[in-house]
């Protein structure tokens, strides 16, 4: 028995899926004046500082507030090849929207959108087939009914050429007319080949001016309610808000080094860990099936 359980958790540590995680931050909506989006965060793997500062898209372009941060990832260890995106709400909240298509011309619609860019690589393109990702939501224990209809064909996962990662998953009411999503957690798995991306551990940006985030649909609400369900196992890492000091980044013609840098925000990520050492931890497994054989 000891040998079959120490085999079985072995070949678990080598097919688990990469996950991504991605925890609800409060703050950044607050901070960018948004109504209508719930901003994410990467917590896992353990991600950078986040920043944000305002930025001027060019000489006569007003301000905007962005945030980001980067975080490392390595596509080429899959085990059996599955990425997964994990949404997820704090501690002490749940995510909810709704709407109700009505008399709309158009049924209103929610979208679920992550783009992470890494500089200077080239892997080959895979856009992954919609029909084997799967989506797991996790109420929390409420026992609350989803009501959806995903649509597959405005939505995708796609490992870019440029070795970035973009993807995005669409609802939009169910037969009866309503839409109505309330979770704690939403986990998106991808099936890719990872022998097509670039090996080895790589450096991926994030940021809210390209996509990270849940839309409000059309009409409808989005917002992080008051968790009042039964907690679950595992919950999310509530993000802490704390006093922000924001800067203004250089116009055209300021001189760099006189203008003061973005201060890091708080984050949620978990304190950086050093990585599992996946042959070490491989080979000494199988020392101690050999000494547990050798003892039998």
């Amino acid at each position: 028995m000891m040998l079959s359980g120490l085999l079985a958790f072995s070949l678990m540590q080598l097919t688990a899926a990469i996950e991504i995680k991605l925890h609800a931050n409060e703050s950044i909506a607050s901070l960018m004046g948004y109504d209508d989006l719930i901003f994410f965060q990467p917590a896992e793997p353990p991600a950078s500082p986040m920043t944000c500062s305002e930025q001027k898209p060019c000489e006569f372009c007003d301000a905007e507030m962005i945030c980001g941060g980067s975080l490392p990832l390595d596509l080429s260890t899959g085990g059996d090849n599955k990425l997964s995106f994990v949404w997820e709400a704090p501690d002490d909240k749940v995510i909810s929207i709704a709407a109700d298509s009505g008399d709309m011309e158009f049924p209103p619609r929610t979208r679920v959108e992550l783009e992470l860019k890494t500089p200077d690589c080239e892997a080959e393109y895979q856009d992954i087939d919609i029909n084997t990702v799967t989506l797991d939501f996790d109420d929390g224990g409420m026992g609350h009914t989803q009501s959806y209809t995903f649509l597959k064909g405005e939505s995708f996962v796609e490992f870019q050429a440029e070795c970035g990662i973009f993807t995005r998953m669409q609802f939009e009411p169910a037969a009866d007319g309503i839409l109505d999503l309330k979770f704690k957690k939403l986990t998106v798995t991808a099936i890719y080949d990872s022998q097509k991306v670039a090996q080895g551990e790589l450096e991926y940006t994030w940021s809210t001016s390209g996509y990270i985030w849940m839309r409000k649909p059309e009409d409808g609400s989005i917002e992080l309610e008051d968790f009042v369900g039964v907690p679950s196992t595992t919950t999310a890492t509530s993000s802490t808000v704390l006093p922000l000091t924001t800067t203004t980044s250089p116009e055209v013609g300021t001189d760099v080094e006189s203008t003061p840098k973005p201060t890091p925000l708080p984050t949620s990520s978990p304190p950086s860990s050093s990585p599992v050492n996946m042959d070490t931890f491989v080979a000494s497994s199988f020392l101690i099936l050999a000494s547990v054989v050798a003892a039998m």
